[in-house]
């Protein structure tokens, strides 16, 4: 079952991307920009590079993880836990880790330079979700995942259980879709919704610096980063990536290496 989990996630994130797509472009929430096709075919091409990236990386952390269960490294392989418990665990530690990275690319001046190339995006929808710089899926990816799978003791099955959730949760998050107010305030108290993720795409600094949590919103409520807002009252993207030219692939992928 794992073992087929593992290989439909590729087929699922495409997948999801074509539904959530045309459901965007039929029914969308927002405005519009103004030159669409433009602003889906540099995120694409974009979302393209990621894709491969992740796909090249994720098996250095599928290694890792291997190496993890034969040599017993980290904290699960040190208590003796019956298996839903460690399973169910690991997955929330691994959250966890990913809610501190995601807060240091914030307030580390390096990594976000890099990070903030997902944030630039004054138009938040599908083609948003995998507009991320290589350097920054490098510290997400491999860095964070190799170190973290490491720490915790991360068994395959609660990585790949993980990769399902997150998967389909990462391309709604930033589609231009209402989901229904009820199921928003609902699920937002344990997972990160679109409303909920919204936030974090703000203009406003204080608000893009909230909302760290890529599938649960225990992290945020427990360390106090979240806040509330509603997502019609957001502007989306960065003030220095107010042109239109610095919206191009190769401004972009340059971008975190100007002054």
């Amino acid at each position: 079952m794992i073992e087929l989990l593992e290989t439909l996630q590729p087929i699922m994130l495409i997948g999801m991307f074509i539904l959530m797509y045309s459901i965007e472009n039929i029914f969308p929430y927002l405005q519009r920009p103004a030159n669409r096709k433009r602003h889906y075919r540099r995120n694409f091409i974009i979302s393209i590079l990621t894709f491969l990236l992740n796909a090249f990386l994720g098996t250095l952390v599928v290694l890792t993880i291997e190496l993890t269960a034969k040599f017993h490294w980290g904290l699960l392989n040190l208590l003796s836990l019956p298996a839903w418990v460690e399973i169910l665990l690991g997955i929330l530690l691994f959250d966890f880790g990913s809610y501190l990275t995601h807060n240091l690319q914030h307030k580390i001046g390096f990594l976000w330079r890099f990070h903030r190339v997902h944030h630039s995006d004054s138009h938040l929808n599908v083609s948003s979700s995998l507009r991320f710089h290589p350097v920054d899926v490098i510290v997400a990816q491999c860095i964070y995942q190799c170190i973290g799978t490491a720490l915790i003791g991360l068994s395959m099955t609660s990585f790949v259980i993980y990769g399902t959730i997150a998967i389909p949760l990462l391309i709604m998050q930033h589609s231009n879709v209402k989901f229904p107010g009820k199921l928003e305030r609902i699920l937002s108290l344990v997972i990160a919704t679109p409303g909920w993720h919204k936030i974090h795409h703000s203009k406003e600094r204080t608000q893009t610096d909230s909302h760290y949590g890529d599938v649960f919103t225990f992290w945020d409520r427990i360390f106090g980063t979240w806040g509330k807002m509603q997502p019609h009252q957001i502007q989306y993207g960065l003030d220095e990536f107010n042109e239109d030219k610095h919206h191009k692939v190769g401004y972009l992928m340059t971008s975190p290496f100007k002054k």
